[in-house]
């Protein structure tokens, strides 16, 4: 696993919590019976629960992976807060049985996973979703930059009319959804039909299909408002 600047700051203030906590664990004279090793145990597995969060919710070096991955992190460290002062308050409170340290140490734990497992699963979702408009939107992007290298290829008499055309392209709803599939598909069939003509320099033709887009693009749009 590659190890960037950010991994490494985290890795880091891990270690820093492991060897503090150690420190002050083992210097203050706590004795050491079943809550004290209780408390230790519950702890030290908090702080590795953390790191590994961490390395997972980070996984990817791109900033929506790293937003995504905020969520996972409040949950973790929130439970490690909660777990050091619980398992410290174990090595002071030696008079507790250490059986409902260990209930208690346990139902934390439980929430602190039924947290992780909720949140990761939203955040696969939510990036599900974003690849799913990611893929929407580039129809009309790809579209957009396909008419726009057209422009220049064509003689001044109708350079006007792609660029009109271009421009409702751009302002364009950039959803798609499976009802529009039908007129989508007529649009990229005309739109490789303007190709050919441009390539043919048929000015007539250019500006037969640049009108039909004109048209097909209008019914999309209020197709798109009727769907929202």
């Amino acid at each position: 696993m590659k190890i960037t600047k950010n991994r490494g700051m985290f890795l880091a203030t891990i270690l820093i919590t492991f060897a503090v906590f150690n420190v002050v664990v083992f210097v203050i004279p706590f004795a050491r019976c079943d809550g004290f090793w209780t408390g230790y145990g519950f702890s030290i597995f908090a702080i590795l629960l953390t790191a590994a969060v961490g390395f997972y919710a980070f996984d990817r070096d791109d900033l929506r992976s790293k937003v995504y991955g905020v969520p996972l992190m409040s949950v973790a460290w929130r439970y490690l807060v909660i777990q050091l002062i619980i398992g410290v308050l174990q090595m002071i409170l030696q008079f507790v049985p250490f059986q409902y340290w260990i209930a208690l140490n346990t139902i934390l734990l439980g929430a602190c996973l039924t947290g992780l497992i909720t949140v990761d699963v939203a955040k696969e979702e939510i990036e599900r979703i974003d690849e799913k408009i990611k893929e929407k939107v580039f129809y009309i992007r790809a579209l957009q930059i396909e008419v726009e290298g057209l422009i220049g290829r064509v003689s001044d008499d109708v350079k006007k009319i792609l660029t009109d055309l271009a421009e409702t392209i751009r302002y364009s709803d950039p959803m798609s959804s499976p009802q529009l599939a039908a007129i989508e598909n007529n649009i990229k069939a005309k739109a490789a039909v303007l190709a050919q003509a441009v390539e043919n320099a048929d000015t007539d033709e250019i500006k037969s299909l640049c009108n039909e887009l004109q048209m097909l693009f209008a019914e999309r749009n209020r197709k798109c408002k009727i769907l929202k």
